[in-house]
């Protein structure tokens, strides 16, 4: 009886273990399995920014955009349709942008391409005063 139960105590050890060691080794691969979102950058990218009137009277309007060196161009009074390209090296999480102001009423189409793909658009619309942006980050 009493080697019964020493039997039963160390088979019961030994799975034991083994379960651990299964759980242990199994959790290890997960963390090895994460893609870093990081991964890729930073890297060079090419920004086009446009800028279409959506309402008949809007002609021009002041417009910013985030430049290659990563501040703000502003122009003034800029003739419609808009388009802007640059080249841009980018880090994860940075972000571009283009936004505009008038002091006309209207509506307007913003959008951003990277590479060639379109990442981001907005379309506002004002009674009054036009005011919008659009606004993109890397990930």
């Amino acid at each position: 009886m009493r080697l019964l139960q020493l039997k039963k105590n160390l088979f019961t050890k030994i799975a034991f273990m083994f379960l651990v060691a299964g759980l242990i080794s199994s959790c290890s691969k997960d963390k090895n399995n994460v893609d870093d979102p990081r991964a890729g950058y930073p890297k060079t990218v090419s920004i086009e920014y446009r800028v279409t009137a959506l309402s008949a009277g809007l002609t021009n309007l002041d417009i910013r955009y985030t430049n290659e060196t990563g501040a703000d161009t502003e122009l003034t009074a800029q003739s419609l349709p808009f388009s802007k390209i640059i080249r841009k090296s980018v880090t994860y999480a940075s972000d571009v942008a283009v936004s505009i102001t008038s002091n006309a009423p209207g509506s307007a189409k913003l959008e951003i391409f990277v590479d060639g793909k379109s990442v981001a658009s907005a379309s506002p619309v004002s009674q009054q005063y036009l005011n919008g942006i659009a606004l993109y980050a890397f990930h």
